[in-house]
């Protein structure tokens, strides 16, 4: 019968690793799901094609997730099965090298670690600068990009942790360039609007309940979103400002707020003045 290797037993270390990669994984969904919205509603080529290659990047790197996780749960499942650079045997029973070996776990974890940082760099290429469109390189669902950032950051550090245990590598500053661009890249994209108490000139915000199902039936996207809430938490019309000033604020394009702005013109939520129908913005009632 095969002999099996023993090693040491695991402990926790490739299960919050593999935890944190299926999270990352999980929380793609929403911003590729906003991303693909807002590609096919463009009306401008080269903006559809900037969102469209966004979405695409993030395609790339949840296979390359899931790829991570495979070679993560073949280490795992290595390890735990006592299989490891077995070799064929001869006639007599004496190592045969002209066949391959059974496979190294600890090379699966180094492969392991190598694709996470491939995906790293591949959500970073959906949110590369471009000359034309910068302000599209931001989150449209801030909360889960956040969430795929610092899973990734806790992976990263749960696969160092245990590669050093196992003297695969001498130096936990190994995976820093790439944890130091998550955590700048987390502070550049993820951003999020104030709440309405943060913004001093918003006193008292009500608006008609049937207002939300309007919202609903118009399937607005992310940008009609930002820019309602960005109208609910002025204190007069200020529409009239120009549209790249409210741009800057919402970091969208000019192009985005001015879609935004028709579109809830067309379909009557917006009056004349620049105010939402169906809400009252002023001193709080007696």
């Amino acid at each position: 019968m095969a002999e099996l290797t023993e090693y040491p037993a695991e402990d926790d270390g490739l299960r919050t690793a593999a935890a944190a990669l299926l999270t990352a994984f999980e929380n793609l969904g929403p911003e590729h799901q906003a991303l693909t919205a807002e590609g096919n509603g463009a009306t401008a080529k080269e903006r559809q094609g900037t969102v469209r290659r966004m979405t695409q990047s993030l395609v790339n790197a949840s296979r390359t997730l899931v790829h991570a996780m495979e070679l993560l749960t073949q280490s795992y499942g290595m390890r735990a099965l006592g299989i490891g650079n077995q070799m064929s045997k001869d006639a007599d029973g004496a190592d045969y090298s002209p066949l391959l070996t059974s496979g190294n776990p600890d090379e699966k974890l180094y492969e392991t670690a190598s694709f996470v940082q491939v995906a790293v760099r591949r959500v970073g290429e959906a949110y590369e600068p471009t000359k034309k469109y910068p302000g599209l390189a931001t989150a449209r669902q801030p909360q889960a990009v956040r969430t795929v950032l610092v899973s990734l950051r806790t992976a990263l550090n749960g696969l160092c942790a245990e590669m050093m245990a196992r003297d695969l590598t001498e130096d936990s500053a190994e995976f820093a360039p790439c944890l130091t661009f998550l955590e700048e890249l987390e502070a550049r994209v993820c951003t999020t609007l104030p709440t309405l108490a943060d913004l001093p000139g918003c006193k008292h915000v009500t608006w008609d309940t049937t207002l939300y199902g309007k919202l609903l039936s118009a399937g607005i996207g992310s940008a009609e979103r930002d820019v309602i809430f960005w109208l609910l938490c002025q204190p007069t019309a200020q529409e009239q400002q120009p549209l790249d000033e409210i741009a800057t604020q919402l970091h969208l394009e000019s192009d985005q707020v001015d879609e935004a702005l028709k579109k809830l013109r067309a379909i009557g939520l917006l009056r004349a003045d620049g105010t939402l129908v169906s809400v009252y913005n002023g001193p709080a009632p007696a």
